[in-house]
């Protein structure tokens, strides 16, 4: 790798980092690059919070991934790994997992994460970034990349004082199956799949669940309706000039949680078998700690001891809360509309080389953004910005220039060299 490679430092090390190292390798970009992790390695959050709700395969479908390739995972995957739904199908859990690591192993990216965090940015007067690590190091790469999928969670008021402070009570990742109190009572809020994973896999481990939802559960097989996936829904969005509507519109097209129609079947299942009680249009209202337990009671006029309560009830993305987009924030470079910034077409924050993916680029790539297709749309716009080419023209190309084929996965060159400046 030259010295005149341009240096791309990237926060984060899931789907969205692993989109954008695997597009450079398989596009042959000369950059950089390097990923930091605390975990130090690709993927962990993400392959945590999959065990931590026994998760068997993923909602999205096979097409979508970290390659640029859509059918790259169908070609290397048994049909047996591969679960119908709606005329796609649906990666196990395994197979999604065992595709990721073929990458990472194919692509040479192995030793491309360093185990550390970043806890402060700063950008100069050019919109240079220099980024300052756990340890007091700094980096000044030519382009910082944010994809840690930073979101503020959404805790109910009635529970706020006990999240962080009493173990029996959990929210979001920390709520894990493998503390299911076997034989006792679990309360899981939340009409979203994580709460419904919890709650069918608490019940089916042995504890009797009561699910609580703001609304009746609404049952969909994606989060986001299939048309966003195409021109017809997102040349409009893309050329809506107020990032107001575009936000309202993102509200619309996600429309909170909901469940796919398979795991609606599971609830159901375990409901007539006594093990769950489904209360919908009910919200938290009060929740006691003793050393008996916990009394959980909702607007509903319910009541239940509880052992464990388990909050499923999501986060929400907002940069102005967010400590390295702080000051991007109060430069003022940038419209932030619901806690969602208004990104240049290279979803840098204007003014600056600081590039965001992720929902946090969803005024720019529209409600698919934080899905694992906008991810590799937000990879491809980047690869053509480090090439010089016009990102918009590069994401509306299924694959990509210069794309891996998909039933070899070759390596590209020597693969990403990591920048230690």
């Amino acid at each position: 790798m030259t010295g005149s490679s341009p240096q791309v430092l990237v926060v984060g090390a899931g789907p969205a980092a692993l989109s954008i190292a695997t597009v450079l390798t398989c596009q042959q970009v000369p950059v950089d690059l390097e990923v930091i992790d605390p975990a130090g390695r690709w993927m962990a959050a993400w392959h945590r919070r999959f065990a931590a709700q026994d998760i068997p395969h993923l909602r999205s479908p096979a097409v979508h991934h970290p390659h640029p390739d859509p059918f790259a995972l169908l070609a290397t995957t048994p049909h047996d790994e591969l679960t119908p739904s709606g005329g796609t199908n649906l990666p196990s859990t395994r197979s999604f997992a065992r595709f990721c690591d073929e990458l990472v192993h194919r692509q040479r990216l192995e030793d491309a994460v360093t185990a550390t965090s970043a806890t402060c940015l700063q950008v100069d007067g050019d919109g240079a970034p220099t980024v300052t690590l756990a340890d007091g190091s700094t980096r000044r790469p030519d382009h910082l990349v944010l994809a840690t999928n930073a979101r503020r969670p959404n805790v109910p008021s009635a529970v706020r004082r006990l999240v962080g402070h009493d173990p029996r009570v959990a929210c979001g990742d920390a709520a894990t199956l493998d503390a299911t109190p076997v034989g006792g009572h679990v309360v899981v809020v939340g009409g979203g799949l994580s709460a419904a994973h919890l709650a069918v896999g608490a019940a089916e481990r042995g504890a009797t669940v009561t699910l609580l939802t703001r609304r009746a559960l609404r049952v969909r097989r994606f989060d986001t309706h299939p048309s966003w996936l195409g021109p017809s829904k997102r040349r409009p969005f893309e050329l809506e000039p107020d990032p107001h509507v575009r936000r309202r519109t993102i509200d619309e097209a996600r429309g909170g949680g909901s469940v796919p129609h398979r795991m609606r079947r599971r609830l159901e299942r375990c409901e007539q078998l006594g093990a769950l009680e489904l209360r919908s249009r009910v919200t938290l209202t009060d929740v006691e700690a003793d050393d008996r337990g916990l009394r959980v009671r909702d607007s509903g006029g319910g009541s239940v001891r509880a052992d464990a309560l388990w909050l499923a009830t999501g986060g929400a993305i907002d940069v102005e809360r967010d400590v390295l987009c702080r000051p991007l924030v109060s430069g003022g470079r940038a419209t932030v509309v619901g806690g969602m910034p208004e990104l240049d077409r290279d979803l840098s924050w204007p003014g600056t080389r600081v590039h965001l993916v992720g929902a946090a680029a969803s005024l720019v790539l529209g409600p698919t953004a934080g899905n694992l297709v906008g991810q590799r749309r937000a990879a491809l716009r980047l690869a053509a910005v480090l090439r010089g080419d016009d990102p918009v023209d590069a994401d509306r190309i299924a694959t990509g220039a210069g794309a891996c084929s998909a039933a070899s996965l070759r390596v590209h060159g020597d693969g990403l060299a990591r920048s230690r400046s």
